[in-house]
């Protein structure tokens, strides 16, 4: 068995942001040179969220509203952990939305389902993360 590592990195300008992350996999499933297996995907910092789901930016707009209403970043004095730092909304968003993904690999290229698309969402940018793509197979 094979295994291929690779990390994405983030640096979003906004607060709250879902980015297709798809094509970025897909090349590095390429370079893996794995035909059969599993691919892991991970977002390495925990007010960061990997998933999977369609791209369509209404889609996006009702995930963003309803994290929101789930868990509002303001005020900021609701939340206990806020005395250390202002973003215990985003580990919240983080828990309801996921860790990781894996996908299973078919003939090199990942075994979706229609419409399904990987995801970065990002609860508490500006600043740089990563994300792990792990490929491991034959």
């Amino acid at each position: 068995m094979k295994s291929y590592r690779e990390y994405l990195y983030f640096d979003t300008n906004n607060r709250v942001e879902l980015i297709n992350i798809t094509d970025k996999v897909v090349d590095i499933i390429k370079k893996s040179q794995i035909k059969e297996g599993l691919c892991l995907v991970n977002a390495m910092h925990i007010t960061a969220s990997v998933f999977i789901n369609d791209d369509e930016p209404g889609l996006h707009n009702d995930y963003k509203k309803w994290l929101e209403e789930l868990a509002p970043h303001e005020p900021i004095s609701q939340y206990q952990h806020n005395g250390f730092e202002d973003n215990a909304d985003a580990h919240l968003k983080r828990q309801i939305m996921g860790r990781e993904v894996v996908v299973a690999i078919t003939e090199g290229n990942l075994d979706f389902g229609p419409w399904e698309q990987i995801f970065y969402g990002e609860f508490d940018g500006r600043r740089e993360k990563r994300v792990l793509v792990k490929v491991i197979g034959e």
